[in-house]
């Protein structure tokens, strides 16, 4: 039952807010939100509030069985993911990309290749491509901020872009509490797919990067850096401390895993998630379009990620990157991988159920249904969703705060949801591209052994453009409802601030030398 708590029912989101931002202690701030809106519920008891935190909210959240089938799939995408990551799949993929790399901008445009294949975790796109690319973008002059940039803008976007990822996995879980308590039948999955040709900042980024590396030119810190790189052969600034540490998967010398580790297991993993909507869906008793459009998304990706990941496993086995024991050992630990993930979407559910419980949607969009309008109500989502993402550090725990509060305040305001989707997903993503404690970005700096301060500095302007055209993609589909129009302006957009500014203040990496683009 739903009790009116008028502005003290924004306590509970914003207690988690604060908090996060304070402690960068997500599940902790999580926790407390959660808590403190039980005491509200409980008459504001809080040794009953603590009760009901666990006995009601949480066991609730564990106790549905959408959500169970959620989590289960969760830990099958970790498992999936250490299997292709240590099972030396993704290692064999990206360095085959390296070959015959001759220029600056076949580097670039390789090591942005191998940021887009190794898909499946933010976390393992750096300590993989990283050090992989590194020696080659050294040989040819690249600076190491420039490679950590790379490597940065597709760890971060690509894993939020797909819904075949463990990102993916946990925003499905997100939307399908929302969906469920406001009755509508749309299967999560479709939501998030619906919600992609919106997700501007990450389909920006992903592109800025390719432009970058035809244009070949720089601005900002990142042209001191390339010149500082080509003119004086220093990679890295005179006064960097890089992250020394080496984060890799290491692969046993005798084994030899191939190309196929990858492409196999992620052939067999789309294949399987079509054919299990159609089975779940009734084929062939209903036709292909409708039993795709009823299949069941969570039995569909469970069951697809199981087999993969299986079949994965048997692969590195085959190709004596490990034993029985240590795959098994492999799988199981991508599943503990996921633990953080799993504790934050069941605190996410909870946290959601609490501000249904006291009203927080519904005071929102009181008192700011006179200026919080279908046409704004998209960028001031993915703006405070960004705030909250940079002085965090974290996307999954701003996905965690901000889903529950977005698609009820677009659906009250008969907007469509998945700009709303999107908006707190680019936020998320934005924000914490740009913030210096997240991990992703510590993680580029570490797989790339760049100064992590340089590579924040350098890569900011870059990530601000990619964010400029997204508010601006944001303002368009709140004004002209259309996915594709919203999208060729914000991309349309990008396209023209980065002309404008490299022809302005860009300099291209063969004009510090007599050569164009070729180096050595």
């Amino acid at each position: 039952m739903e009790i009116d708590f008028g502005i003290l029912s924004l306590l509970p989101p914003l207690l988690a807010i604060i908090m996060a931002i304070i402690t960068r202690q997500v599940i902790l701030s999580l926790f407390a939100g959660v808590w403190v809106g039980a005491t509200m519920v409980a008459g504001w008891n809080p040794v009953l509030g603590l009760i009901d935190t666990f006995r009601v909210f949480i066991s609730k959240a564990l106790g549905d069985s959408w959500n169970a089938s959620v989590l289960i799939m969760l830990m099958l995408v970790g498992a999936f993911a250490a299997m292709i990551e240590k099972g030396g799949g993704a290692h064999a993929f990206a360095k085959a990309l390296s070959t015959k790399v001759k220029t600056r901008r076949q580097g670039q445009l390789v090591t942005w290749l191998g940021g887009l294949a190794v898909f499946f975790s933010d976390s393992s796109n750096p300590v993989i491509v990283g050090p992989i690319f590194r020696p080659i973008t050294d040989s040819l002059k690249i600076s190491r901020e420039k490679l950590a940039y790379i490597v940065d803008s597709t760890s971060a976007a690509v894993p939020a872009l797909l819904p075949i990822t463990a990102w993916g996995a946990f925003l499905v879980g997100l939307i399908a509490t929302q969906y469920k308590d406001a009755g509508i039948k749309e299967e999560p999955f479709y939501a998030f797919v619906n919600s992609m040709p919106y997700m501007f900042y990450m389909i920006g980024c992903i592109l800025l990067v390719l432009l970058i590396a035809l244009i070949g030119k720089d601005f900002g810190p990142m042209r001191k850096a390339e010149e500082r790189a080509l003119k004086e052969g220093k990679l890295i600034g005179d006064n960097a401390k890089p992250i020394r540490e080496e984060v890799t998967i290491e692969i046993p010398e005798d084994s030899h895993p191939t190309v196929w580790n990858m492409i196999i297991p992620v052939i067999i993993l789309i294949i399987m998630i079509f054919a299990m909507f159609l089975w779940t869906g009734g084929f062939p008793t209903k036709g292909t379009i409708a039993a795709l459009g009823s299949g069941s998304s969570v039995i569909s990706l469970t069951m697809a990620f199981f087999t993969a990941s299986i079949i994965a496993a048997y692969m590195s086995i085959k190709a004596k990157v490990f034993s029985f024991p240590q795959a098994l050992d492999a799988w199981i630990g991508g599943i503990r991988q996921m633990l953080e993930a799993i504790l934050i979407l069941i605190l996410a559910w909870a946290i959601g159920s609490v501000a249904k419980s006291v009203g927080t949607s519904g005071y929102i969009v009181s008192v700011t249904e006179h200026f919080l309008t279908p046409s704004m109500v998209y960028v001031a989502v993915f703006v405070a969703a960004s705030f909250t993402a940079f002085s965090t550090g974290t996307s999954w725990g701003t996905f965690g705060i901000f889903m529950p509060i977005a698609i009820p305040i677009a659906l009250s305001l008969d907007a469509s949801v998945y700009p709303a989707i999107a908006a707190v997903i680019c936020g998320g993503v934005f924000g914490d591209h740009c913030s210096p404690i997240s991990d992703t970005t510590v993680l580029s700096s570490i797989g790339c052994t760049c100064d992590h301060i340089d590579h924040v500095k350098t890569q900011l302007p870059y990530a601000l453009l990619a964010g400029t055209a997204t508010i601006v993609g944001f303002i368009a589909a709140g004004m002209t409802g259309s996915a594709l129009a919203s999208l060729i302006i914000a991309l349309v957009t990008l396209v023209g601030l980065i002309l404008l500014l490299t022809s302005l203040i860009g300099v291209k990496a063969g004009e510090y030398e007599t050569e164009s683009e070729k180096v050595g």
